[in-house]
């Protein structure tokens, strides 16, 4: 979501997947602690503690109406903690899994209702769909993109220039 919103009279055009590349992230699909977002978030982290998150994701960020804050909040946790982690990880995944397994909230079950909800986000009925519908007004004009991006997971695969893997069934 590197580039500017178009103006009303323009038609929407696809980001700018160079920019995109600069600043790559795993994939929203991609599990840790079999867990959907957490190596995304992870990356955010990693880069949001070294200065380096770029200025498009730095707004999102934890945002409460953002994925990530959804994110948090199912698991009941503070960006705070979790930086912290991140922090102490060392650059070390399998840290930050083991301390997500182990909390008390994280259960099998609430793991398994995040991945089933997660990739549904943005979607009428689903949580931040009024976010997903503002994003849709100041990048593209109100409309998709692609009649495939419906929800914050199908509009990251867009931007980032793998929308036609999810359509061939590759997460």
């Amino acid at each position: 979501m590197s580039q500017p919103p178009p103006d009303s009279e323009s038609t929407p055009v696809a980001p700018n997947h160079a920019a995109v590349k600069r600043f790559m992230l795993r994939r929203p699909t991609a599990r840790l602690a079999d867990c959907v977002w957490l190596p995304r978030f992870i990356d955010k982290a990693r880069h949001h503690l070294a200065g380096t998150l770029d200025p498009d994701f730095v707004r999102p960020f934890c945002h409460p109406l953002a994925t990530d804050g959804i994110f948090l909040g199912h698991f009941e946790l503070s960006k705070e903690e979790i930086l912290d982690v991140i922090a102490r990880s060392d650059g070390d995944d399998a840290v930050v899994a083991e301390w997500f397994r182990q909390r008390p909230h994280n259960s099998a079950k609430k793991v398994a209702a995040w991945n089933e909800l997660a990739p549904n986000i943005g979607k009428p009925g689903f949580p931040m769909h009024r976010g997903y519908s503002w994003m849709l007004r100041q990048l593209y004009g109100g409309i998709p993109p692609d009649p495939r991006v419906n929800s914050a997971f199908t509009a990251i695969a867009f931007d980032e220039g793998y929308i036609d893997e999810i359509d061939a069934g590759t997460p």
